[in-house]
């Protein structure tokens, strides 16, 4: 068992974790989840020792292994693939050993194999990988450590569906403990059995049994029975306060209108009884039981701009190829893309998905065929790995560079994309991976684009901000082409997939089986 104590984390004047309990029981499968910021990559760091907090304790059995997971890779001082393996496998062997076993060899292969890294060998070294396949090569060391207790912060961020569908088969068939932070609703669907909440609103930590959806069936409930009480509330003060007024200005009609004595009499006991209303209302107004008006937290709000005319054919490609010396990616593309289409282009990674986009951006030129735009066509496009900002502007200059916007004007645009006026100044190069994903969505609304192609578009969203882009796709009246390993958010945007595999694309629907909820009008 894991039990967290009271833990207490201050950052500056901010208090990120506030008197936080609970206990991970043996064997058990949960969720801990919060908006970005709520401080749950902090709790993650303080469980595994990286971090200490300010306060509180971290209690485990004394032979229980932690296995921590964080969202970017660990610093090592292994230099291959192999090396990483064998520094996770001695720290669990009572005979370390310089060199893998054959069979310790044998896993290792069956695991990177199972996240996507099939072509990698065990020799290769680590500093020639991508970010992504770092990731998953430290999440494969740490599976084959086989943990007591799994800490695994966003360990769905770089995997293809293949690679999501084995880990969901194997933390599903883990014995031990596991504590996962993931913003994949499905994901979570399939490997949970509880979901321990932080709130910055409020502190500790709550539990809720059952899945991602029960929960957030219950939370939605809960938000729903506060308004009704807001509204009962409501209701209660503009009584009160029309009660108020209507006899005060009865008083002091009643006043002006008489010199009579008695009937000023009279009218004096009005107005006395109107002050004893006015003082009810404030005590109703002050009173500690009164709600505020339940409001979702500050998330993204996005309205894309309807396109004035758009072509009924967006795109028409033709007998298209790519491949590079030594590898071809995709050949014989006969494709074709409708107005309001809306596909999802899946395939394991190293497939040519994000090839394929650049080459239809025309940032790559194609070895073979043609491709066609509609001449309507006004294309906004958000790359994976956010080379379109400009790294020395800040976000204000950012926006205006794509549509003439006053400073205040760009303030309060920026202000729905969950930016404050401190950060719309800092130089684009000081933001996170996350606030420059929010930038490239507020960038794309400004344009006023018609045909959206975007690289991986919610890798860095939490829950609430991903259901809101996917209310924003819904409302907007033109087609996209995406990136996107999150089935849930296909399912509830797409209508179209194509799923590239052998050099090749095979034309679908979105599998039944991610079918996640329904996207509620805005």
């Amino acid at each position: 068992m894991l039990q967290i104590n009271r833990i207490n984390k201050v950052f500056g004047d901010r208090h990120v974790l506030v008197d936080v309990t609970f206990a991970l029981n043996d064997g058990e499968h949960a969720a801990l989840i919060g908006s970005n910021g709520s401080g749950k990559t902090t709790l993650f760091e303080i469980i595994s020792g990286k971090l200490e907090a300010d306060s509180g304790t971290v209690v485990k059995s004394a032979n229980d292994l932690i296995g921590y997971l964080p969202q970017n890779p660990l610093e090592t001082t292994a230099q291959t693939i192999a090396e990483l393996m064998l520094v996770a496998l001695n720290q669990i062997n009572p005979f370390p050993t310089s060199q893998l076993l054959p069979r310790e060899k044998a896993e290792a292969l069956r695991v990177l194999a199972n996240l996507g890294l099939g072509y990698l060998e065990l020799q290769t070294p680590l500093d020639i990988l991508s970010g992504g396949e770092r990731t998953r090569v430290q999440l494969a060391s740490l599976l084959l450590q086989r943990p007591e207790i799994l800490l695994l912060d966003e360990p769905t961020n770089h995997l293809d569906i293949p690679a999501l569908e084995w880990l969901e088969n194997f933390i599903n068939n883990y014995p031990g403990s596991g504590l996962l932070i993931s913003h994949d609703r499905l994901f979570l669907d399939h490997t949970i059995t509880c979901v321990y909440e932080l709130d910055e609103d409020r502190e500790g930590v709550r539990k809720f049994p059952g899945d991602y959806s029960n929960y957030a069936d219950l939370i939605a409930k809960e938000k729903q029975k506060a308004y009704e009480i807001w509204k009962d509330q409501e209701s209660e003060i503009r009584r009160l306060k029309s009660d108020w007024i209507n006899t005060a200005e009865q008083a002091r009609y009643t006043e002006k209108r008489t010199k009579d004595s008695t009937t000023r009499r009279y009218a004096k006991k009005v107005a006395k009884k109107g002050l004893a209303k006015k003082k009810r209302l404030e005590r109703h107004l002050e009173a500690s039981e009164r709600i505020q008006k339940p409001m979702d937290k500050w998330r993204i709000d996005i309205n894309f701009a309807e396109p004035e005319h758009q072509s009924t054919q967006i795109l028409s490609i033709n007998d298209l190829g790519f491949g590079y010396t030594d590898e071809l990616l995709f050949q014989n593309l006969d494709l074709y893309i409708q107005a309001g289409q809306r596909i999802a282009l899946i395939g394991p990674n190293g497939s040519g998905k994000s090839t394929l986009l650049k080459v239809l951006m025309g940032q790559l030129a194609q070895n073979t065929g043609s491709y066609r735009w509609g001449k309507s066509v006004i294309l906004g496009y958000m790359p994976q790995k956010q080379e379109s900002l400009n790294p020395s502007l800040n976000s204000i200059e950012s926006i205006q560079g794509v549509k003439s916007m006053s400073l205040s004007e760009v303030y309060h645009f920026l202000h729905y994309f969950l930016f404050d006026e401190d950060q719309v100044i800092l130089p684009i190069s000081a933001l996170s991976f996350g606030q420059r994903a929010r930038l490239l969505l507020a960038r794309l609304v400004a344009q006023g684009a018609n045909f959206l192609i975007l690289d991986e578009p919610v890798n860095h969203l939490d829950i609430p901000s991903r259901e809101q882009f996917e209310k924003a796709l819904h409302a907007f009246s033109g087609g996209f082409l995406l990136v996107a390993h999150d089935r849930a958010f296909i399912a509830r945007t797409c209508n179209t997939v194509w799923d590239i595999r052998n050099a090749s694309i095979v034309e679908g629907v979105p599998d039944e089986s991610w079918k996640y909820g329904s996207i509620e009008p805005q």
